[in-house]
């Protein structure tokens, strides 16, 4: 999986990347204008943005690299994100592209449903257990680029994120994007403390599809979760919910 979508290993120091774009005739100002350097804060050279992490290619879909996401592995000080993405540049912007698409859409078409989950981990977790049709909006709530996007491939959406309330929210967003897009919504439930990631490899692509299986309607999940909220039981509620 790692040689297959490209990941690597972003050094801990301060400007191993850029030394070796330098060595490459790439000057500084590519590398600050791209995100992958930051001016520097005392001496003459920019320092890295990605430093101590698995880092991850992003395509567009002709296949070329116009950025990359950064993850920490173990636990970081509160001050480090988890995840680290590119910034928007001339070459990149987020909102319009999908982590994966390029690689799945083949499979999308083919299962006429496209796998929405949060995280390129979970993007290639899912892939490497041999769950092809998947991709992941690019650290943002889904945009109406993104829910076009998918449109153009599948007429079918399941929503594969976590169950608490952050996963909810970005749940329920990303439904209303995909629903304006003109494509049928699911939500897939996964047990708490679950991800796609966590769960393919505890129980595998079989252990999955059960989830896939058991997806309802984005409406009716709202249903649910307002009605164990209690929001039906009076008048004022109801008004509320609807």
């Amino acid at each position: 999986a790692a040689e297959r979508f490209g990941l690597g290993w972003a050094p801990e120091e301060w400007t191993a990347f850029g030394d070796a774009a330098r060595k490459h005739g790439i000057p500084n100002h590519y590398l600050l204008e791209l995100g992958l350097a930051k001016p520097p804060k005392s001496g003459t050279q920019p320092y890295d943005a990605f430093r101590g992490r698995i880092v991850f290619p992003i395509e567009d879909l002709g296949g070329r690299v116009v950025a990359f996401g950064g993850r920490i592995l173990g636990s970081a000080e509160e001050h480090v994100p988890k995840y680290l993405n590119s910034p928007e540049s001339p070459i990149y912007h987020k909102g319009r592209m999908l982590y994966g698409l390029g690689w799945s859409r083949g499979a999308i078409r083919k299962a006429e449903t496209a796998l929405v989950v949060e995280g390129y981990m979970d993007y290639v977790s899912l892939a490497a257990h041999g769950v092809e049709h998947a991709v992941a909006p690019l650290g943002t709530a889904m945009t109406t680029e993104q829910g076009e996007l998918i449109a153009r491939y599948a007429p079918r959406v399941i929503l594969l994120y976590d169950s608490d309330k952050a996963g909810l929210k970005a749940t329920f967003r990303a439904g209303d994007e995909l629903l304006r897009a003109g494509v049928e919504v699911l939500v897939a439930t996964l047990p708490d403390g679950e991800d796609p990631d966590s769960l393919v490899r505890a129980q595998g692509a079989k252990g999955l599809q059960r989830f896939l299986d058991d997806a309802v309607d984005v409406f009716e999940r709202k249903v649910q979760i307002l009605e164990r909220r209690g929001f039906f039981t009076s008048i004022a509620g109801t008004r509320k919910a609807i």
